[in-house]
């Protein structure tokens, strides 16, 4: 049986069973081991995280880890239930000031492996980064953070509420280059296969290791064999497509027709209109894997200063008031 073949909880299986699990084997090895460029004396310290849980650690983070793990230092920090669609919604943001986490396993998959471990917290992506990088590594900080890998593609203005993309946004902003990976098909053990070797060869790319703090990349893959994909593209978002919008419903039992309780239904219109050209969801849907550069940063710098300039088109302060 492959790594992850059944989606079990890690809680039923006990430490002695998901130590048993992490370590059956997944044939990357051949793929990931050939010689690299790098720019590093010592391995890379990488750590993984997923907006998925830990239900999604067999079918989709291990393999990943196992790949990384040939070359780097690997720390896998994993929300402890499903927080899909959650962006970078921390619930330190909320004013708590305390997070649990349970080391579930520490070891090496392989034989001259590097060192493994796989934490499991209970909060968002971006609390699994936060505490990584502020807490489990904060004497020993991470050259990177991979976000994923995603079960379904995060294109176009799917980016803002995606807690994939969440997360490498997160690990950004406290100033740690990032990767958000998204659309694994991970009932085809070829393409778990595939993108595990491919994003450790990406990990350790000179692409990679020159990202500077506040940068970092999304990327999206065809769910498709390996074979059917075209190659890799760069392009940014289709930012306008799909206009989606709110109608409201009967009125509910006992409510007027303007009652104070109203339900609205989310409106999904048909796109009529192809994607832009060299947009994402276009070149996605020509079957190529598509990156988009992103930075955590989101000042608007020219802005800034044209508003500096114009300091006298604010309203005056105090204000007048009218007698």
């Amino acid at each position: 049986m492959r790594l992850g073949q059944s989606k079990r909880s890690w809680r039923g299986l006990g430490l002695a069973g998901l130590f048993a699990w992490l370590l059956q084997p997944v044939c990357v090895t051949s793929v990931v081991a050939q010689d690299m460029p790098s720019t590093r004396d010592r391995p890379l310290r990488i750590v993984v995280t997923n907006d998925d849980g830990v239900e999604e650690l067999g079918d989709r983070v291990a393999p990943l880890a196992r790949a990384l793990a040939a070359f780097a230092e690997v720390y896998v920090v994993l929300p402890a239930q499903n927080r899909s669609g959650t962006t970078h919604h921390m619930n330190l943001s909320m004013g708590k000031r305390a997070l649990e986490s349970e080391l579930v396993w520490s070891g090496q998959f392989d034989e001259g492996g590097r060192r493994v471990e796989v934490h499991v917290v209970d909060g968002y992506p971006a609390d699994c980064v936060a505490l990584a990088l502020r807490g489990i590594l904060r004497d020993d900080p991470p050259d990177l953070v991979i976000s994923g890998p995603n079960g379904g593609p995060n294109l176009g203005p799917s980016w803002l509420g995606s807690g994939t993309i969440g997360a490498a946004r997160a690990a950004a902003f406290f100033g740690v280059p990032a990767i958000a990976v998204s659309g694994l098909d991970d009932d085809e053990e070829e393409a778990v296969e595939a993108l595990a070797a491919w994003i450790a060869r990406l990990a350790r790319s000179e692409l990679v290791l020159a990202l500077e703090p506040g940068q970092y990349l999304t990327v999206a893959l065809p769910r498709k064999l390996p074979s059917e994909i075209k190659g890799v593209r760069v392009a940014p978002r289709a930012s306008t497509l799909g206009g989606r919008y709110f109608e409201k419903a009967p009125p509910l039992i006992g409510e007027g027709e303007e009652g104070p309780r109203q339900v609205w239904l989310l409106q999904v219109p048909e796109i009529s209109e192809l994607p832009p050209a060299e947009s994402d969801i276009l070149l996605y849907s020509q079957d190529y894997i598509v990156v988009t550069a992103m930075r955590a940063d989101e000042h608007d710098y020219t802005f800034i200063d044209e508003l500096r300039d114009r300091l006298g088109a604010f309203p005056a302060w105090p204000p007048e008031r009218k007698h």
